[in-house]
């Protein structure tokens, strides 16, 4: 599986599997455990973060003005 590649990129920052997550996330011990219902459930969990995280940043970015240029009028 591809290596979750998030926040954290420190000299310590671990590459966590997507199975690794799933386990952590619904208390499974190890991948034979892992059901289609909880890949479903972890995929529609993670697009509802996304979905609240890029809605919160466009909420909360500064409006940063535009640098006038020499010419431009005043």
């Amino acid at each position: 599986m591809e290596p979750h590649t998030g926040p954290g990129t420190g000299p310590h920052r671990r590459d966590i599997s997507v199975v690794q997550l799933i386990c952590r996330a619904y208390g499974l011990s190890d991948a034979s455990e892992i059901t289609l219902e909880h890949i479903h459930r972890y995929v529609a969990e993670r697009r509802r973060v996304e979905e609240r995280t890029h809605h919160l940043r466009d909420r909360f970015r500064p409006s940063i003005p535009r640098q006038r240029a020499a010419d431009d009028a005043a």
